[in-house]
C-alpha cells in the first residue's frame, strides 16, 4: 500500500483468496481502524460487537449463493490482517446491521451522472460525495483488483470491505446512495452486490448483478457506462425500480424518488432522519442545469463544493453543536470520466482539498 496526496492506494492481484491476502496484509492497520470505528458506532446504536458478528453470519448462505469467491476473499483479508473472519464479514454487512437496528443514522451521499448529450466532449460522467463519520475518513482506500478472467476494478472502499463506488475496465461505473425502509433485511449484503456489479463485463450484466438476487439492504445504485447510458436502481428489499436521466442529467440523494417502491405496506424510513437529502437533490439538480454549455468535471466539482445550508449542505462539514456520535462530514469525493477511464479522488471535502487522478 502507498499513499498519494492523502489517498491510500492498494493493488491486489490473483485469485479471490490472493486478492484478500494482499488487501489484509498491506492495509492491515487500516482494516483494524475500520473495525474499531464500526465497533464504536454499533455500540452507540445499542448493538454489541458480538451481536453484530452474529447478525453478519446469517448472511453467509446468501453470499455463498451469490458468489462463493466473496467468502474466500474475506477469509483472505482476515488472514492477511490477522483479525477474525467474523470481523471482516461484519464490515461487509455493516449496512444490513445498521438497517436491522432501526437506525436512520447511516451514510449520506449525493450522486450525479451526466450523459454525452450534456457532458463536455461527449463523455459520460459519474460523480459522488460520500458523507459519513469523520473517524472513517482515514480508513478510505482506493482498491485496484485484478482477477483472471474479470475486468480490472478501481473502487473506493472502507479498508476491509470489497466494494463501494468505482468503475471497471469494461467501462461500467457505479455510485451508491443509502436508503432505508421497514422491510426485512434479507438477501445479499449491499456492499457485496456492489462488488458483483463491478465484476460485470457489460452494462446489461451489471444491471443483472444488482437485480437477479434480492439485495438485503435498501439503497440506490447509480450506474453508467462509457457507451453513454445511465440509470438509477432503487433497491427496496423484495422489489426495485429504475429511474432515468432527465435531459441527460441524473441526480440522487438519500430518499426514495420512485412512487412505486417501497411497495405497500412498507415505507421510506430514512426520509424522516435525512432532512438534508431533499435540499441536496434539488440544489444539485438546479446548479447543474444552470451551467451554460457542456458540463465538465470542473463544473461538478464546483457544485460539490457548494456550502448552501452550511454545514449540512452538499459539501458537508461537521457540526460541533451536534452529539459527537451523530456528526457527519464529506469524507471523500469521486469524479469519474467513464469515457476516458479516469477516476479523480478527493480524500476530504472538495471545497479545499485537491483531487488525485487514477486510470487503468
Amino acid at each position: 500500500m502507498k499513499t498519494i496526496d492523502g489517498v491510500h492506494v492498494l493493488t491486489a492481484e490473483g485469485t479471490a483468496r490472493e486478492v484478500g491476502l494482499a488487501h489484509g496484509s498491506e492495509a492491515g492497520e487500516l482494516v483494524k481502524k475500520t473495525i474499531a470505528a464500526y465497533q464504536t458506532m454499533f455500540e452507540n446504536q445499542g448493538i454489541a460487537w458480538k451481536k453484530a458478528n452474529a447478525i453478519a453470519r446469517t448472511y453467509i448462505p446468501a453470499i455463498t449463493d451469490y458468489n462463493p469467491e466473496f467468502i474466500e476473499e474475506m477469509e483472505g483479508i482476515a488472514e492477511g490482517a490477522g483479525v477474525p473472519f467474523d470481523d471482516i464479514l461484519t464490515l461487509n454487512c455493516r449496512s444490513e446491521i445498521t438497517f436491522q437496528s432501526g437506525s436512520t443514522n447511516t451514510d449520506g451521499c449525493t450522486t450525479v451522472s451526466v450523459t454525452p448529450e450534456r457532458a463536455e466532449h461527449g463523455d459520460t460522467l459519474l460523480c459522488q460525495t460520500w458523507d459519513w463519520k469523520m473517524a472513517l475518513r482515514e480508513c478510505v482506500l482506493l482498491l485496484r483488483v485484478k482477477k483472471p478472467g474479470k475486468p480490472e476494478i478501481i473502487t473506493l472502499v472502507e479498508a476491509g470491505t470489497l466494494a463501494k463506488m468505482g468503475m471497471n475496465s469494461a467501462g461500467v461505473g457505479i455510485l451508491l446512495n443509502a436508503l432505508a425502509s421497514d422491510c426485512k433485511a434479507e438477501g445479499v449484503p449491499l456492499l457485496l452486490a456492489l462488488r458483483g456489479i463491478l465484476e460485470a463485463d457489460n452494462f446489461c450484466h451489471a444491471v443483472a448483478a444488482a437485480t437477479k438476487k434480492r439485495v438485503a439492504c435498501c439503497g440506490n445504485v447509480m450506474m453508467a457506462t462509457r457507451d453513454g447510458e445511465a440509470l438509477d436502481i432503487e433497491l427496496a428489499g423484495e422489489d426495485f425500480d429504475v429511474l432515468y436521466p432527465k435531459e441527460s442529467i441524473l441526480v440522487h440523494t438519500n430518499h426514495f424518488v420512485s412512487n412505486r417502491v417501497p411497495r405497500y405496506p412498507y415505507k421510506d424510513t430514512m426520509k424522516f432522519g435525512a432532512a438534508s437529502s431533499f435540499m441536496r437533490r434539488g440544489r444539485v439538480d438546479k446548479l447543474l442545469r444552470m451551467v451554460e454549455g457542456p458540463i465538465g468535471l470542473s463544473d461538478i466539482k464546483r457544485v460539490f463544493s457548494d456550502h448552501a445550508d452550511y454545514p449540512n449542505g452538499i459539501c458537508s462539514h461537521e457540526n460541533p453543536t451536534e452529539p459527537k456520535a451523530d456528526r457527519y462530514c464529506t469524507t471523500c469525493c469521486v469524479l469519474m470520466n467513464l469515457t476516458k477511464g479516469e477516476i479523480h479522488v478527493c480524500p476530504a471535502n472538495p471545497c479545499d482539498t485537491p483531487f488525485v487522478k487514477f486510470t487503468f
